[in-house]
């Protein structure tokens, strides 16, 4: 099979990087030399373009990005926007209410196409954003950043605390806003219409790719929708149980190389991989 047809694209925290925030030695390399064939290969994250750069650098892409799970494509060759989206001016009051409802132990960021911006900082907000992969960011108010595009509202809150924030999002009603889970103790406000999934379709129709052959790695739900819309994709074992359940290939853990050992499987298998049933 020509692998010119093939693209792959993978989460970054949990899946990529490893549990450090590096890549190891053996993802670079089998990223290295799928390209060489004529292979794909491209990131969707929830991560903003602060806190990606030094990625992107080391990876050199050449294939626009998927960011701020699903709000914006960018192109990471002529560093600028491919595409945004924004969460509706109507739905920005949930930011306030939540800050009402859980206080100084609730972390807020709020992103945005000029940069990232700490609404209330908090010590998960300061692990985010000043650990391995550090960012630039401003301490900003609400007023401050109401003129701007939000791309993407990030909270940080206690593990235990998530349902009930999800559902005193959920009693607010249809605001054209969706809310995620992405991480253990993050969980993000984002428009209504942005997904890894909605991304990664808008991304094969920008780059002539086909989803007939495309495969996705990812470990947590903000994965799902990119992980149903690509053709074939792969867990992590250090997934989600609840994401485990709901998608058939388990794959290496972030630790152990999971990159590389689907670009094993594609390697291996070829075009029959693509025409599996999981």
């Amino acid at each position: 099979m020509n692998l010119s047809q093939i693209l792959l694209v993978t989460d970054c925290d949990g899946t990529l990087l490893r549990d450090d925030k590096t890549i190891s030695q053996k993802d670079l390399e089998a990223i290295a030399r799928f390209r060489e064939l004529g292979g794909n290969f491209t990131i969707a994250t929830g991560r903003s373009l602060p806190t990606v750069s030094s990625i992107l650098e080391l990876l050199k892409p050449d294939l626009p990005v998927i960011l701020y799970n699903g709000s914006m494509l960018y192109d990471p060759v002529e560093k600028t926007p491919v595409w945004t989206a924004e969460i509706p001016r109507s739905a920005r009051f949930l930011v306030e209410k939540s800050m009402e409802r859980y206080g100084s132990e609730l972390g807020v960021e709020v992103l945005t196409p000029e940069g990232l911006h700490v609404i209330q900082f908090t010590p998960v907000i300061d692990e985010h954003l000043n650990g391995p992969l550090k960012a630039e960011y401003r301490l900003s108010s609400l007023a401050e950043v109401a003129p701007l595009q939000w791309l993407k509202v990030m909270f940080a809150l206690p593990a235990e605390e998530m349902e009930d924030l999800k559902a005193f999002l959920d009693s607010f009603g249809e605001l054209g806003a969706r809310y995620v889970r992405s991480e253990k103790l993050y969980f993000e406000i984002l428009p209504a219409h942005a997904s890894k999934g909605a991304a990664l379709k808008m991304l094969c129709g920008k780059t002539g790719l086909s989803l007939q052959y495309t495969a996705a790695i990812g470990d947590c739900d903000n994965d799902l929708e990119m992980l149903y819309e690509a053709a074939v994709g792969f867990v992590t074992a250090n997934a989600y149980p609840s994401v485990k359940e709901k998608v058939g290939r388990v794959t290496a853990s972030n630790e152990e190389g999971a990159v590389s050992a689907v670009i094993g499987e594609i390697l291996e298998k070829g075009e029959a991989l693509f025409l599996e049933k999981p």
